[in-house]
């Protein structure tokens, strides 16, 4: 019995790991970054510290990629990076804040370098603050060579959540949206509870569930990427769960199916089968926000 509960213990522990991150093992190297380079990514121009949200208390910041030599003088197409962690929660866990990690800043950067503009944020509630980002960048207070009518999205593993009931909702900011191998969580999948614990176990904000499928905003096209051999239990299940009331609700999705891809294959997996991936995700975006 008792090497029955260790064993199980162990496992859950593993599955911990694996969701922080695409690849745990090497956020202890400090070698987290995406598998493709593309031409002057290290030339992007970034713009730091950018506040998006005041209060008496605290003032939460945003860092923006724009591309090299970019000269500020018209509005660019954005894509932000959705986290569904609160810095306190990724610093414990990584020693980075969300916005600071490879894995984005590197993604950031190849948005950049294809000429759109990348967007990565501070948060202590990721639900709340990503509301005040989308609502500070639809002000255009600013001024931040941002076009608030062509902004894309970009989410993954336990961030999904989050990010999709945003991307779904009737009044979202976003025109497309990629989400890499995500929980997608309706009040029906049989193994909801499970997911909540292991999320909110693992430092993540208390899910946000999925509501009335009839409701799902239908004008925001999708590409969603599955990891064939992602090793997270319920997981894949919780796509084929939502993808099954996509389609009946005639959402407009891109489904890639990546049968060798593990968890967070754009840093885990550097091949060429990764490489594509992630250049049709570049041409997804550039279609659906370069295009009017």
């Amino acid at each position: 019995m008792l090497n029955h509960i260790f064993m199980k213990t162990i496992r859950f522990v593993k599955i911990l790991l694996l969701l922080l991150s695409p690849c745990y093992s090497l956020i202890l190297t400090g070698q987290i970054a995406v598998a493709l380079k593309v031409p002057d990514m290290e030339n992007v121009i970034v713009k730091k510290d950018v506040p998006y949200l005041k209060t008496s208390n605290s003032t939460k910041k945003m860092d923006i990629y724009y591309p090299p030599e970019f000269d500020f003088k018209t509005d660019l197409p954005a894509v932000i990076f959705i986290s569904g962690i609160p810095d306190s929660s990724m610093i414990n866990l990584s020693g980075d804040q969300f916005r600071k990690f490879g894995q984005y800043t590197s993604w950031c950067k190849i948005v950049a370098a294809s000429g759109l503009a990348g967007i990565v944020y501070e948060t202590n509630d990721p639900n709340s603050d990503l509301l005040s980002l989308t609502s500070y960048i639809k002000s255009d207070k600013a001024n931040l060579s941002i076009d608030k009518n062509s902004i894309g999205a970009f989410v993954c593993s336990g961030n999904t959540p989050t990010g999709i009931s945003h991307i779904l909702s009737s009044s979202s900011i976003f025109r497309c949206a990629v989400l890499y191998y995500g929980f997608f969580l309706t009040q029906d999948f049989e193994h909801l509870s499970t997911i909540e614990s292991l999320l909110q176990q693992r430092g993540f904000q208390k899910p946000p569930i999925l509501n009335d499928p009839t409701n799902w905003n239908k004008n925001v096209p999708l590409l969603i990427v599955r990891a064939g051999q992602d090793n997270i239990p319920n997981l894949n299940q919780s796509m084929q769960n939502f993808l099954n009331k996509a389609i009946i609700q005639n959402l407009p999705i891109t489904l890639i199916n990546y049968p060798e891809g593990p968890h967070g294959f754009e840093v885990y997996s550097d091949n060429d089968t990764t490489r594509l991936i992630i250049r049709n995700t570049l041409e997804f975006w550039k279609q659906h926000l370069l295009i009017k």
